[in-house]
Parts: C-alpha cells; sequence; structure tokens
C-alpha cells in the first residue's frame, strides 16, 4: 500500500554549526573529517538498498548546508534521481546560505528549499540558540526567491518563553512579506533531553497557561495566514494553493518512504524500521543496513489502517474515505465503529456522507494528539 507509484527518500544530514537549545534530532557539531567519512557511509547505504527514481527527495537534518560546497556536490552528485518534475526539498539555515551552496542545490535539481528561521525576534532567536539573526534570514531567503528557486518554505517556532502575539504576528507578517509560498508553525516542544530544558520550563510556567496560549497562538496564525493567501492544509502548515509539501503529504496519507543516514526512519510493504542513532555503529554498518536497525515492526493491515488514519488526519482535508477503503481494505468507520461515534457525538470530527469525508474541524486542530490517540 502507497500513497504514491514510488516511496519517497528522506536523507538525514547529522550536522550543524552548533546544537540549538530545544533540539531532539540526531545532530552534533559539523567536522569536515567526520562528515567525509559520514557521506561515505552514506552513500553506501544507498546503494546496499538500491534506491531508485524516488517519488520524492527530503534532505534534512541538521543542517545540509553546513557541509563544504565540495561535500555538498559530491552528496548532490551520488543521489538517484526522481522523477521528472518530481518535489526535491534540501533543509537550510540562514547561516548556511551562501550563493555558492544554493547554486550547487539548484543545478542538481533541487527545486524547493525549506529555511529554519524558526523567528525573526532577536531576542528569541538568541533564546533558542539560532546562530543567524534576523536580518542574515531575511537576506537568505530573499537570495533564494531572487535565484529563482520556485518552492520556499520558511519553519516558524511559537511559544517560545516571552513571546507574545505582538511577536508572533510581526513573524507571520515579515514571513509573508518575503513573497514564501510555504509556512511551517510549530509550537515548542520540550524534551527533557534538550539542552537547555531546565531554562526553558522556569520560564515557561504552568503547562495549563502554555496550552491556553499555543491556542491562542494556532488560531492567530490560521486567521492571518488564510486571510493572506495560504490554505491551512495540515495542522502545522500552510501553503499558497499547488505548493503543498508532497513529500510530507504522501506520508500523512499512508504512503511509503525510504530513510537513509543516521536515525533515518523508513516504511516499506508495511514494515517501519529505524536506523541506530550512534555514529561509530553507522559508520562500520553502512555497507550493510540491516546491520543499522535497531528497531523494526511489520505492520498486520489493521494495525496499517489504523496508522493510516492517524497520519491522514493532520491534513484540514480529511479522509477520503472511498480512497481510504481502497489503500488499506478497511471502511473507515466500520474499523473505528463506537470510537468515531464517540468522537462525532462531541463534534471532534466531521462527516460528510454526501461528500465521503471525514475530518477534524478546525477549532479542535489544537487538540488533535487528544484526539488522534483514541484512534491509534
Amino acid at each position: 500500500m502507497s500513497g504514491s507509484e514510488a516511496p519517497g527518500l528522506y536523507i538525514h544530514i547529522p550536522f550543524c554549526r552548533s546544537r540549538c537549545g530545544y533540539c531532539t534530532f540526531a545532530s552534533g557539531v559539523y567536522s569536515a573529517e567526520t562528515a567525509d567519512t559520514y557521506l561515505t557511509a552514506l552513500l553506501q547505504e544507498i546503494a546496499a538498498k538500491d534506491i531508485t527514481e524516488p517519488s520524492t527527495i527530503f534532505i534534512g537534518g541538521g543542517t545540509p548546508t553546513v557541509l563544504s560546497p565540495d561535500q555538498l556536490d559530491r552528496l548532490l552528485s551520488s543521489l538517484p534521481r526522481p522523477g521528472v518534475g518530481a518535489e526535491f526539498t534540501c533543509e537550510v539555515n540562514p547561516d548556511t546560505a551562501t550563493r555558492e551552496k544554493l547554486s550547487l542545490l539548484k543545478s542538481h535539481g533541487v527545486n524547493r528549499l525549506s529555511f529554519g528561521v524558526q523567528t525573526f525576534s532577536p531576542d528569541g532567536l538568541r533564546l533558542l540558540g539560532r546562530c543567524h539573526d534576523d536580518r542574515t534570514a531575511i537576506a537568505a531567503v530573499e537570495l533564494a526567491l531572487e535565484m529563482g528557486f520556485p518552492a520556499v518554505n520558511l519553519d516558524l517556532i511559537h511559544g517560545w518563553p516571552g513571546q507574545d502575539t505582538a511577536s508572533l504576528i510581526n513573524d507571520l507578517k515579515q514571513a509573508v512579506a518575503l513573497g514564501v509560498n510555504h509556512l511551517s508553525t510549530y509550537s515548542l516542544i520540550l524534551d527533557e533531553s534538550v539542552p537547555r530544558y531546565d531554562v526553558f520550563i522556569n520560564l515557561l510556567g504552568s503547562e495549563e497557561t502554555d496550552s491556553e496560549r499555543f491556542a491562542e497562538f494556532f488560531q492567530i496564525s490560521h486567521e492571518f495566514l488564510s486571510g493572506s493567501g495560504f490554505d491551512h492544509y495540515e495542522t502545522s502548515n500552510y501553503a499558497n494553493p499547488g505548493y503543498a509539501c508532497q513529500h510530507n503529504r504522501n506520508i500523512w496519507r499512508g504512503g511509503e518512504y525510504w530513510g537513509v543516514g543516521l536515525a533515518a526512519h523508513s516504511h516499506r510493504s508495511r514494515r517501519r524500521y529505524a536506523n541506530t542513532a550512534n555514529m561509530a555503529e553507522y559508520l562500520e554498518g553502512a555497507g550493510n543496513p540491516a546491520r543499522l536497525e535497531v528497531f523494526t515492526e511489520t505492520l498486520d493491515p489493521e494495525t496499517k489502517a489504523r496508522e493510516t488514519a492517524v497520519f491522514w488526519l493532520r491534513l484540514y482535508e480529511g479522509i477520503e474515505l472511498d480512497r481510504f477503503k481502497k489503500l488499506t481494505g478497511f471502511d473507515f468507520l466500520t474499523l473505528y465503529q463506537d470510537i468515531a461515534q464517540g468522537l462525532l457525538t462531541k463534534g471532534w470530527l466531521d462527516y460528510s456522507p454526501d461528500k465521503r469525508f471525514i475530518r477534524v474541524p478546525l477549532r479542535y486542530q489544537p487538540i488533535l494528539d487528544t484526539i488522534l490517540v483514541d484512534l491509534v
């Protein structure tokens, strides 16, 4: 079962200039020597998995553009090619967005950039531990648009300690004014493992207050961006018509994907598996992908159907019930029976019998995780 003709491909580059205070991703500080060794292993893994013509490519991190131009060229030159016109995304941090590196990306077919801006507030950037300032972020995005990249996304984080509604609206105004065609807006979610966890918790205050604030910020973002020509197509994602992220949309609709690199996850033929997050183990075992796996699980058809439902309901368009049955073999309303009826009674799900779709209403998107947990 797949949401597209071929799986997407995610490539993890686990290096940054420095570690941000909120980051939980598998990444470390860039070293040219370690990066060279890592790229050798990464390309061995890709070759061993015999990956050909993925439906989409997404290079993430870390910071892929922290690599040197030579390293970036080596990586891009060795990747399998996606189909003609396929989405090819690379994440970029503003402080590493040089003209030389962006030219390399474009020459190798990258047609979508995703900038980790997070906020344009100087106070917010310092608190989050970002390596760039607001002027650097603006200049980097303007450069990408000037160079003709057809799709550009900005990642924004809201709910950081001290952020008020005026700061949030300023971030949204600045992003829209730049002329990008996609925005991802995430609430600050903290894990005890992040470098500045205690600092953030002490500054944020009570969880109840945070929940109310995040719900307010969600509503402000929706109203402002919807009024600025963006479709709110997923709980944290907005796009101008035709610019939704196809790589992620495939995953949310139950599609398959390869993941390569440190700590990367894959999902193929109902088997879900993950690579080691230990760099030494990864470098040693990359030529034999089975040695990299620290987790594997084969889903039975019903479990896969339930997982597909949970991911698909993140999309505001909702689940196309006929398509869901064709993909999974299960009727949604039969699969969930009393659970679905209870959610419909509460108003947490909308059901359209004539149009054959079911979705989470916008007003309940801020508590999406609470709703979806009943459907796992």
